[in-house]
């Protein structure tokens, strides 16, 4: 039996995994789908609120970005004390009386409103709300793709799953058939047709077959656990998980990752950010006033509070800036080259696991046309020790090891079975078709 268990184990855990959940639970009688398991991921998932959270984001930053077309209104006020003014000095004759000039106050106060609209902001606000765009986009497909990578996760549970439900169903089967043997056995000791040895052998082959159900039920209920912790929902224990049906047409690359799509609108949110760099040096014209009242005023000689208004325009323009505009945008050139290559990295690793996966299922499809033969020959050999253990032609341990040899060609054609099938998974995951 060592050499059973070296096929049916799948792995061993160290801890117990203790099930809480939320939502629709399962019957011991309902059948799990993988696409049940993507589908469902995709509703609980606590990653699917942040697309919810960047669409709220973006629209209050357009917001912002909009009110720059808006008035801006400043209210300033000032205090001072000075210790010197100008003053108006005029020598007059000597017959002439003193002339007394405007005497400006040492102490000044002013409160305004100053008022300033964009009237061309060198299109830098268009280009802003452009690139928040953008940004939404790249953030929203990154949370597509983390959905996505999820995925991953599913089949790695989900396949498991089904090894151990298809290895735990042979060995019943084998352990049924142990059984009805060993009871013909029996019969034959009593009858004095055989020794009791013979009766043993078998069941000590039971008992080990009864640890392997059980290492293998505790593996897949602790994999139930877990999918049903990654998908947020409870599972029943019983439940049947059903082995996909999925048909691949041809086995030629294609990349439909949203990864790769991201890596696009990376580099053309880039080229965006180049040409704000142009926006950035247009002219801005901007028209402005100013309302209040002062002391002085506007006139200066005066030493009365008086209301100031004032209104105008103002052009500014940089139209040199000894070429920081040019290197700023070749900058952006060669962050688009490492984006560019950075894309393609990714795109040669995922042929080369492509390969893999395309590689793995013309041989799976390959050792099952002989795993089918390997299983009719070994059940044959297996009904012939039967009847000559019946007859007393050989022991018991004949007859063991040719039950193990026939169970260990039944795994090898159901772990074939699911491992095409998960193969066939893993090809149109990669390529980004699942």
């Amino acid at each position: 039996m060592k050499k059973i268990k070296s096929w049916v184990k799948i792995s061993s855990f160290a801890s117990v995994f203790f099930f809480s959940g939320h939502g629709l639970s399962l019957n011991a009688q309902d059948t799990i789908t993988l696409d049940f398991c993507y589908q469902q991921i995709q509703k609980t998932y606590p990653l699917i609120r942040q697309t919810d959270l960047l669409e709220k984001t973006n629209n209050l930053r357009t917001k912002n970005l909009n009110k720059n077309y808006l008035p801006q209104f400043n209210v300033n006020g000032s205090a001072t004390w000075q210790n010197e003014v100008t003053e108006v000095a005029i020598q007059l004759p000597a017959n002439l009386p003193e002339l007394q000039g405007p005497v400006i106050p040492k102490d000044q106060y002013k409160l305004t409103l100053d008022i300033s609209e964009p009237i061309y902001d060198g299109n830098v606000t268009n280009y802003q709300k452009k690139l928040e765009k953008f940004n939404l986009h790249v953030d929203q497909r990154n949370v597509d793709a983390n959905l996505y990578l999820l995925k991953d996760q599913i089949n790695q549970f989900y396949f498991n799953i089904l090894l151990t439900q298809e290895n735990i169903r042979l060995l019943q089967e084998t352990k049924k058939q142990l059984t009805q043997k060993v009871n013909e056995v029996e019969s034959a000791v009593k009858n004095g047709a055989t020794l009791k040895m013979n009766a043993d052998l078998i069941k000590a082959e039971i008992i080990k077959l009864e640890q392997n159900i059980y290492e293998l039920s505790m593996d897949r209920i602790a994999n139930i656990r877990m999918l049903s912790e990654l998908i947020s929902m409870p599972m029943n224990e019983q439940s049947a998980f059903q082995t996909p049906a999925i048909t691949v047409s041809g086995l030629n690359y294609e990349n439909k990752r949203i990864e790769y799509e991201i890596y696009g609108i990376q580099r053309d949110r880039i080229s965006l950010m180049k040409n704000m760099v142009t926006s950035k040096w247009n002219p801005k014209l901007w028209a402005f006033g100013q309302f209040g009242f002062g002391r002085p005023g506007y006139n200066f000689l005066s030493s009365d509070i008086a209301p100031m208004a004032m209104v105008g325009a103002k052009l500014t323009w940089n139209p040199w800036n000894w070429n920081a505009n040019r290197n700023e945008k070749k900058i952006f050139d060669i962050q688009r080259d490492i984006i560019k290559n950075q894309q393609e990295i990714f795109d040669k690793n995922l042929r080369v696991s492509t390969q893999k996966n395309i590689s793995d299922i013309t041989k799976l499809s390959d050792l099952l046309l002989k795993d089918q033969e390997l299983v009719d020959l070994r059940t044959g050999i297996t009904k012939t020790t039967s009847s000559q253990l019946t007859n007393g032609v050989i022991t018991s341990s004949d007859y063991i090891l040719r039950v193990n040899e026939e169970i260990q060609a039944r795994m090898g054609l159901e772990i074939h079975k699911i491992q095409l099938v998960k193969a066939k998974i893993c090809y149109l995951y990669n390529i980004g078709k699942l």
